[in-house]
């Protein structure tokens, strides 16, 4: 397996993980990555709860990203779809692929739940297919790949590969997991692991963002869950996110259980559990194993220097 953030450097945070820490640890909870055909650096992620539909809430610490159907999150409290994320010039493809898929026609319409961040740097994310998309849902499973793949493949983290992370926590009974696209931060702002970095040097990269998406088997109302969906957004403040001015920083949280019976007054721990796996899922895309990259200008793109954090 894979080293991930807590084999190199320790653990997070104070709540236990689940199984896998990942945001499948959630009973039913499904992930899925394709790579472009095309062999751009891009491709599409897809998070499945194990029915549909399911009560939902979104937030936004800065809105400059996309996330459909958030009004009707807003509205109606539920998602009909998968959680699909892509490269922001795929959204439209994505969108589109995403309908065929979950039987959007005349007499079933459906409003997609697609996420977009700017892979522009290494990518030309307008090459993204129908078949991308449908080979993404094709390959569901438990096992949670990150780093630079699916829809992470060529996003960039603190001015370091980025991508795809995961991670989940225990809450008594409960599950709660977050999978993230990182494509934020600057370097110089980064706090992993203790260690501090200088600016990665001019010119400086544009403007990225996160889509976080939190699922949890945990009995909450739809008002909860838009709550619960600021949480993740906080630990990319922890790792050293101010959500800057372009920055598209926005979570959709779902829940897989059919009561709504949790207590306000219960809430903190969930409110931690998904502040924690955010923050460790940062850590875990950061770490990911992954090829060497490229950017689209032939300049490489540079790795996390894990080794500081072993001293070896």
């Amino acid at each position: 397996m894979p080293e991930r953030w807590r084999d190199i450097a320790g653990p997070v945070g104070l709540l236990p993980i689940g199984e896998r820490n990942a945001i499948s640890d959630v009973p039913g909870v499904l992930v899925g990555h394709s790579q472009a055909e095309s062999g751009e650096l891009t491709g599409v992620t897809v998070i499945a709860p194990p029915v549909l539909p399911v009560r939902a809430g979104v937030a936004t610490v800065n809105g400059v990203g996309e996330l459909t159907k958030k009004l009707e999150i807003d509205e109606w409290g539920i998602i009909q779809t998968a959680i699909y994320l892509c490269g922001t010039h795929a959204l439209g493809m994505v969108y589109h692929a995403a309908v065929l898929a979950e039987g959007g026609d005349p007499d079933n319409t459906l409003i997609p739940v697609v996420g977009e961040c700017d892979d522009s740097d290494l990518a030309d994310s307008r090459t993204i297919t129908v078949d991308d998309v449908m080979r993404a849902r094709a390959s569901l499973t438990a096992e949670v790949a990150e780093g630079s793949v699916g829809s992470g493949t060529g996003m960039t983290c603190f001015e370091f590969a980025g991508g795809i992370g995961t991670a989940s926590r225990r809450i008594g009974d409960h599950t709660l997991g977050v999978l993230l696209m990182c494509n934020f931060g600057e370097r110089e702002r980064l706090t992993a692991g203790g260690l501090r970095f200088e600016p990665a040097g001019q010119p400086a990269p544009a403007e990225g963002s996160c889509i976080a998406v939190c699922a949890t088997d945990a009995p909450m109302t739809a008002q909860q869950l838009r709550r619960l969906a600021l949480r993740p957004l906080l630990g990319l403040a922890r790792a050293g996110s101010y959500a800057h001015n372009g920055s598209g920083e926005i979570a959709v949280a779902f829940t897989t259980a059919q009561p709504q019976t949790l207590h306000n007054s219960a809430l903190n721990p969930y409110f931690a559990a998904a502040y924690e796996a955010a923050e460790e899922a940062v850590y875990n895309c950061l770490v990911a194993e992954r090829p060497p990259l490229r950017k689209r200008d032939g300049s490489p793109q540079p790795e996390f220097p894990r080794h500081l954090l072993t001293g070896s």
